[in-house]
């Protein structure tokens, strides 16, 4: 019942905009070639679907590899940062300095050295996905309780059996949080480079009918992003729940 009701709740602002949507063209306050009804969206769904299965699928593609890459570069990079304080300080700068340069000004540089098609567009997904990553990896092992190191200390553990076993599970969902910004950002960033970098993909797509100034299959594309977006942040946030059940009670949900 409970899950009924969350998921209502957060289909009304979408009913909303849907009416509002809906009495903007019905109104005339636009014209239809401009802003659509609804109805002409939906039926380029049903008239589309095969091209925007195969565009959805070379997007998601290229997201969940780069997201693998970041993964696998930021969180055990992120664990030695938190972990060790002179590794912290000499990165620190050049972290804060690459994750504020946006990746729509990358684009043309990642073009200039890997050319059109994949490359430059995982290359960026990577990158704009690794910095939220590796900062939350960082913030996670820094707020790991002093205690459980000074145990680890006394015990003699090693430095890989502290960054494994106490580092590691302390900053899960920490990372796990980073994980949902990063597939943000690497959402965001792969509809860009799709703009320009590649010739497939929801980006593709949609500036394709932006050339043939067909507006409802612009707002088909813009709809199925959002829905993609929403069922990644969602699968992130139930593996979040199940891997970190142990947290449950002690922090407010998230």
């Amino acid at each position: 019942m409970n899950r009924l009701l969350t998921a209502a709740l957060g289909l009304a602002p979408l009913a909303l905009l849907l009416a509002l949507w809906q009495a903007a063209t019905t109104g005339g306050w636009y014209t239809s070639v401009l802003l659509p009804p609804p109805i002409e969206v939906a039926r380029v769904f049903g008239a589309q679907w095969p091209d925007l299965l195969r565009h959805v699928g070379a997007s998601l593609t290229r997201v969940c590899v780069g997201l693998a890459i970041a993964c696998i570069t930021a969180i055990p990079l992120g664990l030695m940062i938190g972990r060790f304080k002179w590794l912290d300080q000499i990165t620190d700068w050049t972290i804060q300095i690459f994750r504020s340069l946006p990746g729509i000004a990358l684009i043309p540089l990642a073009i200039l050295f890997f050319g059109i098609g994949d490359k430059p567009a995982i290359i960026l997904i990577t990158l704009a996905a690794f910095w939220p990553l590796i900062i939350s990896t960082i913030f996670g092992v820094k707020s790991v309780e002093r205690t459980l190191l000074k145990v680890a200390r006394v015990a003699r553990a090693g430095d890989a059996l502290v960054l494994r076993d106490i580092l590691l599970p302390s900053a899960l969902p920490s990372i796990l949080t980073g994980l949902r910004l990063a597939a943000g950002a690497g959402w965001l960033t792969v509809v860009t480079a799709e703009m320009m970098a590649v010739k497939s993909g929801l980006g593709y797509y949609i500036m394709y009918a932006q050339t043939t100034f067909r507006a409802e299959e612009i707002i088909a594309g813009i709809v199925t992003i959002g829905a993609i977006g929403l069922l990644f942040d969602q699968g992130i946030r139930l593996l979040r729940h199940r891997i970190c059940r142990w947290q449950e009670g002690l922090v407010l949900e998230s």
